[in-house]
């Protein structure tokens, strides 16, 4: 006689099912769009197998969809770190150039992601390098679908097969916190969430083995199980204390403030029902397993060179000892809740003391040293999530304020309502007194992340994680309460509907067409690949180039070009960031140039979308004298200064911005810059700005570099009669023997014009002397107009380059569209 499957256990199988099916759904949706965004105008770029990044040049592929800068720093520190074979990375170059700066993100999240980047290296066979961008795709989905798989098997041993199934529920649909697991945007905020909801988690499930450890039988082995539980719980609150500090010490003062109502719940109940709970010892095991990681961390991260740094933004013995404190604090106030009288000795008190001491030195060194550690502002927090058109707000008020009640202020608010009936189990006395505890000690986390949450938006992710070990618990209340309490069925329903609206918001497109549609960082991201790729090829690998430029595009530009700059927003590099305002905001353009050459700049980078500089230089404006950057939107520039044209790709609603690229050259005479200046804007098609400087150009009559621009102007401009002129008088020069010294770069244009005019032979002779001067520097140096027609000038004269490098790189060196015209 067959047995059918009980209902119960058939619900417990779907639902955990539909949850995991819905996660690998939404992924592969979104990693198709990334693969896609990415595919778009890819020029090849040949493998270099040992090259860091897996391509020549240093260069990379993948379009990190929301333009994230810290994904982007993930991605190329775990490229370094795997090609030079460490298992860490203290100090980068590509910033804060050239000397570089410390960095001090955590390596776990690398490892993880080098893992990823190893099993794909030994699969594939792909470089090193490019297995990094590829696991950057699943590294954070992978994550969140082994965190999910793992946790409904504990939660459903731990707390029953209910609050299993609606923890997959929550795990995939609760908004934002599933937003933190999205292919192709790495970073460890995702491993910071994990760890977080497992210093609460196995805290819940040491708990339940305390409470058990009443009764006689079996007493001594749960407060065992239990005792291993809370070394477990603290070791997962130290690797989240090592890998975020900021993020994960409000979880940790959560639990203290949920132990203390844990505590006072116990005193308040009779006697009896408190008798089941198991000795205080259990807090000082779980503060000892986490100040043991916490300097494990350290010493792993800094030891033996950078040891005693009193950097507190980052993992620090200090914490562990304040942790020590409280774990020493918590246990005492335990004692309390058991009713366990104390006689008080001199020990004692010296004991508090040292208590005291353990939680003050944290909050004492900073306010002595002056470093606001976990206090200091951070950027990143004011995102919400990594979906595309994220909230950016610096707190949730302002962000209510601003847009009023919105779909996604309804997704993120809406699990809050779950805090009213799992604050009511735990006040109603005809709750168990062992879930009352579970409820309280589960609840401090969620009420200390939800007061942070309010200052810095990105910390909803954590009160999500926070909420579903609550979820946890008050299910586990409901389902084993024997007295009256919420139906099962009515507890379900109300997590489902708290669930539907971030369900919603986390659908991937569901049109085809609709999913190819770009968001705006997607096409900055385009835009600064084909930049990027350009200018590297621009400037050559042997001598890597260092860029002035806005901080995001700063990242960019060495993320896709393998390019090193200044300034950018991360916390490490305040040096480099102020040097680069500090020349944006100068008066004096030798004080700029001073502290260009003495940082190695090679290039000034202005992009019309990013007004980083422009918003800061207003307040600067008030300063007599010109501002440099100014005077380069003025196109004002020193003589130090060349610009050099480039046209962005042509993307849909990107046409109207533009970016101006300035390489810094030995000093130039004041023809041979208004030259170079009128040329860039007939490339760059600005007659009008060409004309302009073109009428300056007439103050210098017997300079022959300045005639050969006129030349192109009128050529440009269409007018015969003066063009025909303008000829006239290079002639006369030319049998002068004017040209000699003529720079390469004016020689080219020359034999350009010379062509236009229809004197071949001329143009000939002039080619002719420009393939025999041309080397790698000068090649590079030419703009690309002026580089396609020379060499379709040296085609159409049977002549060509006779290094066959040379000859490689000139046409490596132009677009892909003219490359097929040649």
């Amino acid at each position: 006689m067959s047995q059918s499957i009980p209902l119960t256990a058939r619900v417990w199988f779907l639902i955990p099912l539909y949850a995991v099916g819905f996660l690998i759904w939404t992924g592969i949706a979104r990693l198709r769009h990334v693969e896609y965004v990415t595919a778009i105008a890819q020029e090849e770029i040949a493998v270099a197998a040992t090259s860091p990044t897996g391509y020549t040049g240093g260069t990379r592929e993948l379009i990190v969809p929301e333009h994230l800068s810290e994904s982007y720093g993930w991605i190329a520190q775990t490229q370094l770190m795997l090609h030079k074979g460490d298992w860490r990375v203290r100090h980068i170059d590509y910033e804060n150039a050239p000397s570089g700066r410390e960095e001090h993100a955590s390596s776990p999240y690398r490892w993880w992601l080098g893992l990823l980047a190893w099993i794909d290296h030994l699969i594939s066979g792909r470089p090193l390098g490019l297995s990094v961008e590829r696991a950057a795709l699943f590294a954070d989905p992978l994550l969140h679908l082994l965190f999910l798989a793992i946790v409904i098997v504990f939660v459903a041993r731990q707390f029953g097969v209910w609050s299993g199934a609606l923890f997959s529920l929550g795990g995939v649909t609760l908004y934002p916190f599933a937003a933190a697991f999205l292919p192709g945007v790495p970073d460890d905020y995702s491993l910071t969430l994990v760890c977080a909801f497992g210093s609460v988690g196995l805290l819940l499930a040491g708990t339940r083995h305390r409470l058990a450890a009443g009764a006689a039988a079996g007493a001594e082995d749960a407060r065992r199980r239990a005792g291993r539980w809370f070394l477990c719980a603290g070791i997962a609150g130290g690797l989240g204390l090592w890998i975020n500090v900021a993020s994960q010490w409000p979880v940790l003062a959560g639990i203290g403030l949920g132990a203390m109502l844990a505590a006072g719940i116990r005193r308040s109940a009779t006697t009896q029902d408190a008798a089941g709970d198991s000795t205080p010892a259990h807090w000082r095991t779980w503060a000892l397993g986490g100040a043991a990681t916490v300097l494990g961390g350290y010493l792993i991260e800094y030891s033996p060179a950078d040891l005693g740094d009193l950097q507190l933004r980052v993992v620090h013995p200090l914490y562990g000892l304040c942790w020590l404190g409280a774990g020493e604090l918590l246990a005492r106030t335990e004692a309390w809740g058991r009713r366990t009288e104390q006689k008080w000795t001199f020990r004692d008190l010296l004991q508090i003391l040292l208590v005291a001491a353990g939680l003050a030195v944290v909050p004492v060194v900073m306010w002595r040293t002056g470093n606001p550690g976990v206090f200091a502002v951070d950027l990143r927090m004011f995102r919400l999530t990594k979906l595309p058109d994220a909230i950016l707000s610096p707190s949730f008020p302002l962000w209510l304020s601003r847009d009023g009640l919105t779909a996604t202020v309804w997704a993120t608010l809406a699990p809050l309502i779950l805090l009213l009936p799992a604050g009511w189990l735990m006040l109603r006395r005809a709750t168990a007194t062992p879930f009352r505890v579970s409820l309280a000690l589960a609840l401090g986390p969620v009420l200390v992340v939800l007061g942070l949450a309010c200052l810095r938006i990105r910390t909803w992710q954590m009160v999500d994680g926070t909420m579903l070990a609550l979820l946890c618990a008050a299910t586990a209340a409901i389902g084993g309460t024997s007295k009256a309490a919420l139906p099962r069925w009515l507890w379900a329903a109300a997590v489902v509907l708290v669930l539907v609206p971030g369900a919603i918001l986390l659908l991937p497109p569901m049109k085809s067409a609709a999913s190819n549609v770009l968001t705006v960082p997607e096409v900055e991201g385009l835009v600064e690949r084909d930049f990027a790729h350009w200018l590297a090829r621009h400037i050559g690998a042997a001598n890597p180039g260092v860029v002035l430029a806005p901080p995001n595009v700063t990242n960019t530009l060495y993320y896709y070009g393998g390019l090193r700059g200044l300034g950018t927003l991360a916390w490490e590099n305040k040096d480099g960031l102020s040097v680069a305002l500090r020349i944006a905001i100068s008066t004096s353009t030798e004080e700029a140039h001073a502290l260009v050459r003495r940082r190695g700049v090679t290039h000034i980078i202005v992009p019309s979308w990013d007004t980083f500089f422009e918003d800061y230089t207003a307040s600067a404006a008030v300063q007599p004298g010109e501002l440099f950057l100014t005077s380069l939107h003025r196109w004002r520039q020193p003589s130090w200064l060349r610009p050099i044209p480039y046209q962005l790709p042509t993307i849909a609603g990107f046409e109207a911005h533009s970016v101006m690229v300035f390489e810094v050259v030995d000093e130039q005479d004041d023809a041979v810059a208004l030259g170079r200046l009128t040329e860039y804007f007939i490339e760059m098609g600005q007659l009008e700005n060409a004309k302009a400087a073109g009428q300056a150009l007439r103050r210098f009559p017997f300079d022959f570099s300045s005639l050969v621009a006129r030349a192109q102007l009128d050529a440009a401009r269409g007018d015969a009669t003066e063009f025909a002129s303008t000829l006239d008088q290079l002639l006369k020069r030319l049998a002068a023997a004017a040209d000699r010294g003529l720079l390469w770069d004016r020689r080219v244009s020359l034999g350009v014009v010379l062509a236009r005019g229809k004197r071949m032979d001329l143009a000939r002779v002039q080619v002719q002397q420009c393939l025999a001067e041309i080397d790698e520097a000068r090649l590079r140096s030419v703009t690309t107009y002026s580089l396609f027609h020379l060499l379709g000038l040296s085609k159409a004269f049977g002549l060509g380059i006779a290094d066959p490098h040379l000859q490689s790189l000139a046409r490596d060196l132009l677009p892909s569209d003219l490359r097929r015209q040649l």
